[in-house]
């Protein structure tokens, strides 16, 4: 009877515990809940707040996020359980968000994101993200990214060429020839390093890289699933595990033989392990100091990077520079089959640029790209439509006024960067594609905050000019080759989107492709 009683004693003492811990969460909150009552917003839970509106695939969580934002005025709140997400589409106030201090920090979702990323550039902590960044810069100069164009063209060329299979057939995944190309762009221009991933068919690591992030935007919604304990035991949780494991394990055997390569080229020899033959280095990472040798200078030297924080960057640099480049090239393909006569326009200016001899033989050149003016209106306008990141999100640290409104300290703004860039405020007919919406008169008229296709501010991306150069590279090999088809083209507003981190399509893009005839240029040689 006395142990029964005690027991009870144990039980109801922490009940009680249990209940002031909670009262007092909630009493230190009171001001974040009175601030939160003055926004709009969807229909509230007890406990759960908006969650159970996220349930489901990614591409329901994508549909589901745009109808809020579709419905609500800008700014409007959602909870997600105990968590308050304040979600903001209009241009100054997003200008603010963007260039203010008080939003610099991640959101706290985005520690889904460290068991594969670690706190590289992306995930950072503001504090480590400024001396990181800063380091980093360098390798991102206009004379590296000029010596990088001949990798771009070279790999864009075997693009093609693999491509030939395709001809004249059936309309095919153009994404999958695109994100083996980018994959081998980006290991070669950033690490120096070629893993030849288009003529070895290596498809496991964009694999890998799709399940990841299909998991982690699943997990950032669904708050059942924020819980290690939880998620760890799920499905997901397991194959994400396996997933990470082996990118990890590639990542630090390229570095490992890039550092090999170092040491032996400054004349420090060392034995090889296993007898394995030595790693293949690319001639442009012999010339230039590209974004790996720079940070393995600063670690070799005791001044930046650890090892481990070595392979988190040149994880987020590898994932920046393949999956979202690949994504968007696709999507461009995908508008210029749909609309002939932008394809027929983009030709022309390359064959003002090339001339009438063979298409395939001259090299694309830097000066080439800058010449190549209608077709980044056409990225461009590709990336209004479907921008890599279509949803940001920043943790606010402390009251910040944006206009009418003030985002309480401890809440998180949710950026609509698609709904911004879908608004036919700025964007008259805004599903109808139109590169020339971006002629120099035309962005002149239009707030600068209306189209973020690289965020903006502080934190913006680092890479947004090498992509550039990389997509038009890549796109202008195509385009002098083949002949881009579609037989059923799809409407705009009928593509159904997903958010895998990154804007996706839910179907795949297809195209046909047809050999290119060097005398449709109507320009003299």
């Amino acid at each position: 009877m006395a142990t029964l009683s005690i027991s009870s004693f144990i039980i109801c003492s922490a009940i009680i515990c249990g209940l002031i811990s909670i009262i007092m969460y909630h009493l230190r909150r009171l001001r974040l809940y009175k601030q939160a009552s003055q926004f709009c917003g969807p229909p509230l839970l007890p406990f759960l707040g908006n969650a159970l509106k996220f349930v489901g695939s990614t591409e329901d969580i994508l549909r589901k996020a745009m109808e809020l934002l579709d419905s609500y005025p800008s700014p409007f709140r959602v909870w997600l359980g105990h968590r308050l997400f304040l979600c903001v589409s209009n241009p100054d106030q997003m200008k603010t968000i963007f260039l203010s201090q008080k939003t610099i920090e991640k959101e706290e979702l985005y520690k889904f994101i460290r068991p594969w990323l670690g706190t590289g550039l992306f995930t950072a902590p503001a504090s480590k993200w400024r001396v990181h960044r800063k380091l980093i810069m360098p390798t991102f100069n206009q004379r590296i990214l000029e010596s990088f164009v001949e990798v771009f063209d070279a790999q864009s060329k075997v693009m093609v060429q693999q491509m030939e299979i395709e001809l004249d057939g059936a309309e095919f995944d153009v994404f999958h020839y695109v994100s083996l190309c980018t994959l081998d762009i980006i290991c070669e221009t950033a690490m120096g390093v070629s893993v030849k991933a288009q003529t070895e068919s290596n498809v496991h690591y964009v694999e890998a890289v799709k399940r990841i992030t299909g998991g982690i935007y699943r997990r950032m919604f669904q708050v059942w699933l924020h819980p290690d304990f939880i998620f760890n035991r799920t499905q997901l949780g397991k194959s994400q595990k396996e997933c990470i494991k082996y990118l990890h394990e590639l990542t630090s055997e390229v570095i490992r033989k890039k550092k090999m390569r170092l040491i032996k080229s400054n004349g420090i020899p060392e034995s090889k392990e296993n007898g394995e033959s030595e790693p293949c280095i690319s001639i442009t990472a012999r010339r230039k100091k590209a974004f790996l040798d720079l940070l393995m200078e600063l670690s070799h030297n005791g001044a930046g990077f650890t090892d481990i924080e070595l392979r988190e960057e040149v994880d987020t640099m590898i994932v920046a520079g393949n999956d979202t480049t690949a994504t968007i090239n696709s999507f461009v393909l995908l508008m210029l089959a749909s609309h002939p006569d932008v394809q027929d326009k983009v030709f022309q200016e390359l064959c003002e640029i090339y001339g009438n001899d063979d298409t395939n033989e001259r090299s694309v050149r830097c000066e080439d790209l800058q010449r190549m003016e209608y077709m980044e209106r056409v990225i461009k306008e590709t990336m209004r439509l479907f921008p890599i990141a279509p949803i940001l999100v920043r943790a606010v640290t402390d009251d910040l006024n944006i206009g009418e409104h003030t985002l309480p300290k401890g809440s998180s703004v949710v950026i609509g960067i698609l709904k911004a860039h879908r608004n036919p405020e700025y964007w008259p007919h805004p599903l109808k594609f139109d590169p020339d919406r971006f002629l120099p008169e035309e962005t002149a008229k239009r707030h600068p905050y209306c189209y973020l296709p690289f965020s903006a501010g502080p934190r913006n991306c680092l890479g947004g000019k090498y992509a550039m150069m990389a997509m038009k590279a890549l796109l202008a090999t195509v385009l002098r080759s083949y002949t881009l088809k579609k037989d059923n083209v799809v409407p705009i507003e009928n593509i159904k989107l997903k958010a895998d981190l990154m804007l996706k399509p839910v179907e795949p893009i297809t195209v046909r492709i047809e050999r290119r005839v060097a005398k449709g240029c109507s320009v003299p040689s």
